[in-house]
């Protein structure tokens, strides 16, 4: 099972210990981590262009920079797969993160094993999948 190995994952979230744990699990599985809490370093990471990522996992509701700019920054870098985490969501708030590009939209706390499986569904659609890093 190395689904998860060696791929890149972007994770943002203003939560230091969300951030940490969230990098934990999905280091765990084999896979490249880059966590960022600055919204600055979020534009710079997914502008950079010698770093390609396979997914995205960010915070809905951030101070100065929030999910919905996330997504709608790696709108912009084609078949990029953006899961949406947040403690204030509902049915509301996933239809207009699904209606914007989200790939998944998961609600905190969020388990380890429900992080990994939608992770590898993401990856799983991506095109991005086989390519060489």
């Amino acid at each position: 099972m190395d689904e998860l190995h060696d791929k890149s994952v972007l994770v943002v979230d203003d939560d230091p210990g969300m951030l940490r744990a969230m990098s934990k699990v999905l280091a765990g599985e084999g896979m490249q981590v880059t966590g960022v809490s600055d919204p600055v370093a979020v534009v710079k990471k997914l502008a950079d262009s010698e770093k390609r990522f396979d997914v995205v996992i960010t915070d809905l509701r951030m101070p100065m920079f929030s999910g919905r700019g996330v997504l709608a920054l790696a709108s912009a870098l084609p078949e990029l797969p953006v899961i949406i985490i947040t403690a204030f969501g509902g049915p509301d708030v996933e239809a207009q993160a699904l209606r914007l590009g989200a790939f998944a939209f998961l609600e905190k706390p969020v388990a380890a094993a429900q992080l990994i499986e939608v992770v590898k569904r993401a990856l799983l659609r991506s095109p991005n999948l086989g390519r060489i890093s």
